[in-house]
Formats: C-alpha cells, structure tokens, sequence
C-alpha cells in the first residue's frame, strides 16, 4: 500500500524499465528513471509500482511528502538523506543534494523507512 501525505503526488511517464515503489527517481527526457550515483538530483520518490512506459506516481522533492524510501546502507532517524545509487538513498555527505530527512532509522540496505521530503534541494554545506 503506497505511503505518501501532504505533498503533491504527480503522474509522469516512466522510462523502459518497471520501478518499484520507494525508489528515488530523476526525470531523463521527460521520463522518470532511477537515481545512479550521489550527484544525482532527485526529481521525486515513487509512490506505487510503475511498470516499464507505463505512468509512474512520483511525490515530488521538495513537496513536504512523507514517502517510503528504500535505503542504500544503514541510516539513522533524522539524517539528511541524498539519492544514491540504484534509485535507494543514503546519508547525504558534504555537498550532496539533500532529498529529505530519516522519519525512522534503517538497519541495512533494502530497508524501506519514511522520509519527508525536504524543503530545499540544496547540496549540504
């Protein structure tokens, strides 16, 4: 059951490959598609399923949502979190774009915990 609030949650199209919900995306060519490497920046998080060139639900950066979002490596509750590879997010680092802030604290990579997307995209200090 998808999980996002008090942020708007847009349509767009999906690239040629099925995302799953909770993984960061950036907008490529119009199309969403996973986030890569940390210097990504973030266009949203998907909140349902999209299947490959199909229409994807993404909460927008930046929008105050509270989505899951699965994790990259351990995170702790209340880190800023950045895109990572593989479309997961990890604890944002110095100059990093930041997606948003830990709501809960994940153990291990593969972990979905609840992020609220930030005010701002701008890189850490």
């Amino acid at each position: 059951m998808p999980l996002a609030n008090d942020g708007p949650i847009l349509a767009f199209d999906n690239g040629a490959s099925a995302i799953a919900q909770g993984k960061v995306v950036k907008l490529t060519a119009g199309k969403t598609v996973i986030t890569a490497a940390n210097t990504d920046v973030a266009f949203g998080v998907i909140t349902e399923d999209a299947s490959a060139d199909g229409q994807a639900a993404v909460a927008v950066s930046g929008s105050g949502a509270v989505v899951l979002v699965e994790a990259h490596a351990a995170v702790a509750l209340g880190d800023p979190v950045m895109p990572a590879a593989a479309g997961r997010a990890a604890t944002a680092t110095s100059g990093k774009h930041v997606l948003g802030v830990a709501l809960e604290a994940a153990a291990a990579q593969g972990a979905l915990i609840k992020v609220v997307l930030g005010q701002s995209n701008k890189p850490t200090a």
